[in-house]
């Protein structure tokens, strides 16, 4: 009976099933065009690529990017043709095929406008009547997607954020919501000087979206690399290595 146990102790050991608690796992994320945070050309691909490659590092998993265009970035992850992704705010939708790890950073949700045609507001739905511009793929918030369905507001789709601005130039739209850092970047390293200054953009945030890692549901070991990430990142926090790797990659970036 001894021996017997053994056995079957050391073929639990040795299962396919079993892993050990930090064995090396290798995963291919997809990866996007959202400088400064994503970038194929970016330094360490841009600040959020590094942060989630040093965090799921420190648990002993070697992350490869592969870069596609925004509309298809979180699609091939849903579908599962690669692990997962990253730089993704929780949606009803989402969930229906990914999971989640804990957020990343989060996303200061502005809208730019034209500096000739500033519109106040107080509550989203104040924006009932403008032409609103939004990217292909991109979620802007619970409030957003509601009043978008409700046809209170009025979205105009690209599929790109410089597509937005563009139309956003050209008076087709009167409002196009991004991240104020990367639509800053997109400003500053797209168009001249005269185009610059015929946008601004407003001060407050309608949304501090939470960007997180998404893990295919049907990957065999989602649940290990969700909780792997959680633990690298807070090694990150907790060393004091996550906001230096912030303050070193956008100063590289910005050379």
């Amino acid at each position: 009976m001894k021996l017997l146990s053994s056995i079957l102790a050391l073929s639990l050991l040795y299962s396919p099933l079993s892993h050990a608690s930090n064995d090396p796992i290798k995963i291919r994320l997809s990866n996007q065009e959202w400088a400064p945070y994503m970038g194929k050309n970016l330094a360490e691909f841009g600040i959020l690529s590094k942060l989630v490659f040093e965090a799921f590092a420190r648990e002993n998993v070697q992350v490869i990017y592969e870069f596609y265009p925004n509309n298809r970035t979180l699609e091939v992850a849903r579908k599962g043709i690669l692990d997962g992704s990253f730089g993704w705010a929780i949606s009803a939708e989402r969930q229906k095929d990914l999971l989640y790890t804990d957020p990343v950073m989060s996303a200061n949700m502005i809208f730019f406008e034209r500096v000739n045609s500033k519109i106040p507001w107080k509550k989203l739905s104040d924006l009932k009547g403008h032409r609103i511009g939004i990217t292909l793929g991109n979620y802007y918030s619970d409030e957003f997607a509601l009043l978008e369905k409700q046809k209170i507001l009025n979205t105009d789709h690209a599929t790109n954020d410089l597509s937005g601005f563009r139309k956003l130039m050209a008076g087709h739209i009167d409002l196009f919501p991004i991240d104020i850092e990367v639509g800053q970047y997109l400003l500053q390293h797209n168009f001249p000087q005269e185009k610059r200054a015929q946008i601004t953009w407003q001060k407050n945030a309608f949304w501090i979206a939470p960007m997180h890692v998404v893990i295919w549901n049907k990957h065999p070991r989602g649940k290990e690399l969700i909780d792997r990430f959680n633990n690298g990142l807070k090694k990150l926090k907790s060393s004091g290595d996550f906001q230096k790797i912030v303050d070193e990659t956008r100063s590289k970036i910005n050379k």
